[in-house]
């Protein structure tokens, strides 16, 4: 059986973030047909969730620096029970582990994962990149067709493949829309749903609670729920979100919630909303996964979402079709597209579709394959 060691310095519980989701997800949809181990960077966690199907567990106790957990996760990766044919490394220094595992005389292929846009701060890198590429790391990973500026920096001799974020479609799916939860309150408002971090470039809320207020003012049944990580996101973000509805007149119509979810829980929220939105700022939303897993995940329960063009969000999400697109984040924009997600008289083919473009290219089955077809070809040569 083929044998691979995903590498992440915080591919570990809660996993509550991009590289730690997409880390646990390849190995739960490879691991029937894949021998997954993992190394990653600990502190005091409690490791009671591990993926589903992971065989070895690999620790590096973690120092704070980047660079430093890079060199010891390919210390710890030498405790592999046996020989390992590919080292994949989804959020960790490339540019260290890869040359540190070689020295090691460790013989597996590596594949570097990208996943979120490319950095400028990368260019300064530019030159250890070139020389990691040629002699230490393998191939490439991309988790989108759009890989933008990494075209231009990865040399043509550089090998590139696809390997989508996957979404396990068996659970993440449509669901009995009544809640047993009373904070939703009257039967008869329409839920509006963000489910994120209250970044500025992920969720601008004087555009999002100003189209709201528009909305309620002609006549819009509507509420507004935010649901957002305690772990990562601070009290004062809240505040001024509590603070504009304040303002604003509509306390009574927002829900926002400073909570880390279970992936249930999320399932749940997504299935209680009749929009769940994305109205990030663009074009490219520093370190945004792309796709978004949140759109995906928010699709594959067969949700109708509005989502900003960045990234390769229309890739996905295809205007009237699979959801809405919001051509900008102004109020104007923000407004007309909650009235055409709210107010579509196609919603149960738009709810359709959606789950069926994740399930097409998103599903564990579906990503399973292509990977290790993707593997097959860089072992064998191909790629």
């Amino acid at each position: 059986m083929l044998s691979v060691c995903f590498v992440g310095d915080d591919a570990r519980p809660p996993w509550n973030h991009a590289s730690s989701i997409l880390t646990k997800r390849l190995i739960e949809c490879l691991s029937s047909k894949v021998d997954c181990s993992l190394a990653t960077a600990y502190s005091k966690i409690s490791w009671d969730k591990q993926p589903q199907g992971l065989r070895q567990l690999l620790l590096a106790k973690t120092s704070g620096s980047q660079s430093i957990d890079a060199v010891r996760l390919s210390v710890a990766a030498r405790g592999s029970d046996g020989p390992v044919d590919l080292f994949h490394l989804v959020g960790t220094n490339a540019l260290l582990f890869s040359p540190a595992t070689k020295l090691f005389g460790m013989k597996g292929r590596i594949v570097r994962h990208i996943f979120t846009p490319y950095d400028a701060k990368d260019r300064t890198v530019g030159p250890f990149r070139r020389v990691a590429n040629r002699f230490f790391i393998d191939s490439y990973a991309f988790t989108t067709p759009r890989i933008g500026h990494w075209d231009n920096e990865l040399s043509p001799r550089t090998k590139r493949f696809l390997v989508r974020p996957p979404i396990d479609c068996s659970f993440y799916r449509p669901a009995d829309r009544s809640r047993g939860e009373p904070v939703l309150g009257d039967e008869n408002l329409r839920t509006v749903l963000y489910m994120g971090p209250l970044m500025p470039t992920r969720f601008p809320h004087e555009v999002v609670l100003r189209a709201v207020k528009r909305l309620l003012d002609s006549g819009i049944k509507l509420r507004l729920v935010v649901l957002t990580s305690a772990s990562r996101t601070a009290t004062d973000a809240c505040e001024s979100v509590l603070a504009l509805a304040r303002d604003l007149s509509i306390s009574k119509y927002l829900i926002l919630k400073r909570v880390d979810l279970t992936e249930r829980e999320r399932i749940s929220w997504y299935n209680a909303a009749d929009v769940v939105i994305f109205p990030y700022v663009g074009p490219d939303p520093e370190k945004l996964a792309d796709p978004p897993f949140g759109i995906l995940e928010a699709m594959a329960c067969g949700r109708i979402v509005l989502a900003s063009n960045v990234l390769s969000v229309s890739e996905v999400v295809q205007e009237g079709s699979t959801g809405f697109i919001l051509p900008n984040t102004t109020v104007d924009q923000m407004e007309q597209g909650l009235l055409r997600s709210l107010q579509t008289t196609e919603a149960r083919r738009i709810e359709k579709y959606a789950r069926a473009k994740i399930v097409e290219n998103f599903d564990y089955p579906k990503v399973a394959a292509d990977t290790l077809n993707a593997y097959s070809n860089l072992l064998n040569g191909r790629v």
